[in-house]
């Protein structure tokens, strides 16, 4: 595509070159004005196809560039992905509107010549200029779009449901999580949030948090009532612990940092892609760059990401041993299938019915279940085998059991006791 229009805008565009040089040669009066403005018009219509034919892969090199040099350099990641996302918001603007511009030079060609003969069958050529003028102004929506949209990730953010649990609501939960930053050796979140629709996670973006609209800023620390109804506290401290250790240094905090913003940078593109849903032509270069910058930059985040989150294991690791940890670890994977799937049941107690189900159906780990990665709103997590290998623990039937045991009365009730507040399921 970024080679394919260019060129197709610049054989169009020699063509009425042609033509036009082809009717002054043979042209009874001198010089005639209207034929050189069809030269004109030719000629920058080509040239500007000319440009976006140089753009395109100039970019294209440049892109795969950053992106291999940003695999190599953890630094170089932090520092370059939200400059190069925005040169690309630039460079996909330039180049839609050379596109446009050529081919609006080319329309106006065509339009003047089928006005002067329109009587010797030119007003075809005003019907044939019908759909070019649909895919002009497709052109022109995109380059709007882009112009108003592509700067959202100055200040990236993110929204999800929940309930923020202050200081004065739960000093005892608090004080809890302050002793578990300070043996992460991370700074305590500004805030805690409660939910049932994700898993364990932190974040240092702007939240939105829904549907009260409350506006938190900051560390946020995210804690599912699903999860803590089933996991024993020793377990949850581990989970946490993890989580703290993503802002145990400036390195790591960086790191999920740049995976929130990646997340909302793909976010973005599968917006923009939805308000063009069936692309013209010249919609199409914008989205496959997008989709390939994203691509290529996604292999970087990835593969720092996941160094990333093997030291955060080694966080959560030394609250209370590796072998917990990844015990805890295992209780989660197992809980995830479960608690998507009553999810998607749009249960009235989810909590309630998670209890119920859990009494009847026994927790499941399996090959496909230990190369699953946890689902997470920003953050990509390794295969778990690997993570147990990197922590040194040994997969045996004692820890598949305890991971995957029925949860206990302790297991149920310990966060509401440390909370002591009203849980918004209603228990």
């Amino acid at each position: 595509m970024l080679l394919l229009l260019p060129l197709a805008l610049m054989g169009w565009a020699s063509v009425q070159g042609w033509r036009a040089d082809e009717v002054l040669r043979e042209a009874q009066v001198i010089d005639p004005v209207w034929i050189r403005v069809r030269q004109a018009l030719a000629a920058l219509a080509y040239w500007l196809a000319l440009a976006a034919l140089v753009a395109g892969p100039a970019t294209w090199l440049k892109l795969r560039l950053d992106a291999w040099r940003a695999r190599q350099s953890r630094d170089f990641l932090y520092d370059r992905l939200l400059l190069c996302w925005r040169a690309l918001g630039h460079w996909l603007v330039a180049y839609t509107a050379l596109l446009v511009g050529a081919l609006a030079l080319s329309l106006a060609y065509e339009l003047s010549w089928g006005w002067s003969h329109f009587k010797a069958g030119g007003w075809f050529m005003l019907l044939v200029a019908v759909p070019v003028l649909g895919v002009l102004w497709a052109g022109c929506l995109l380059i709007k779009r882009l112009r108003q949209q592509w700067h959202v990730l100055e200040r990236p953010s993110s929204a999800f449901l929940g309930q923020t649990l202050g200081r004065d609501k739960a000093p005892a939960l608090w004080a809890w999580i302050a002793q578990l930053a300070h043996a992460a050796g991370a700074p305590v979140p500004d805030h805690i949030v409660v939910g049932i629709d994700q898993s364990f996670f932190v974040t240092s973006v702007d939240v939105a948090l829904q549907p009260a609209g409350e506006r938190l800023t900051g560390r946020t620390l995210y804690l599912p009532l699903t999860y803590l109804s089933t996991l024993s506290q020793a377990e949850t401290a581990s989970i946490i612990g993890h989580e703290l250790g993503h802002f145990s240094s400036r390195d790591t905090e960086r790191g999920s940092a740049i995976g929130a913003q990646f997340s909302l940078m793909c976010r973005h593109f599968s917006s923009l892609s939805a308000e063009a849903a069936d692309p013209a032509w010249i919609e199409r270069p914008a989205l496959w760059m997008t989709q390939r910058f994203l691509h290529h930059w996604h292999l970087a985040v990835h593969h720092w990401g996941r160094a990333q989150e093997l030291v955060a294991d080694r966080v959560g690791g030394n609250i209370a041993g590796e072998r917990l940890f990844c015990q805890a670890l295992l209780r989660v994977i197992a809980l995830d299938a479960e608690i998507n799937r009553l999810l998607a049941e749009h249960h009235p107690n989810l909590i309630q019915a998670l209890a119920d189900h859990l009494r009847h159906t026994p927790l499941r780990l399996n090959d496909a279940v230990l190369d699953h990665a946890i689902a997470h709103p920003f953050d990509t997590h390794p295969p778990t085998v690997l993570r147990l290998q990197q922590l040194d623990v040994v997969l045996d039937d004692a820890l598949l059991a305890q991971a995957t045991r029925v949860p206990t009365e302790h297991d149920r009730h310990w966060f509401s006791e440390l909370t002591r507040i009203t849980n918004p399921q209603g228990e």
